[in-house]
């Protein structure tokens, strides 16, 4: 069985840890008492608010103050995309 990271792992340079996540575990346990295990098998790394690409770079605000704690806490946002036929 995989180790479970340290939340050490996560408080380094967000550049070094991204490519580290690939093909990690993630292991839900829902209020309902299912577990969940989702394989990590793509990420992103955006650097703070150097990054004009980072929603962090406009500054902390009540939907990017999760990006200003400390490293091991989870920011998810969605994306919708709308396929037209010609």
């Amino acid at each position: 069985m995989p180790e479970r990271l340290q939340s050490s792992f996560f408080r380094r340079d967000v550049l070094e840890v991204a490519p580290e996540l690939l093909h990690k575990i993630i292991v839900r346990k829902f209020d309902d008492g299912r577990t969940g295990k989702f394989i990590i098998n793509e990420v992103e790394a955006y650097n703070g608010d150097g990054d004009l690409a980072c929603h962090a770079s406009k500054g902390k605000t009540a939907r990017t103050e999760v990006m200003f704690r400390e490293g091991g806490v989870v920011y998810v946002y969605f994306i919708m995309t709308i396929g037209f036929n010609a």
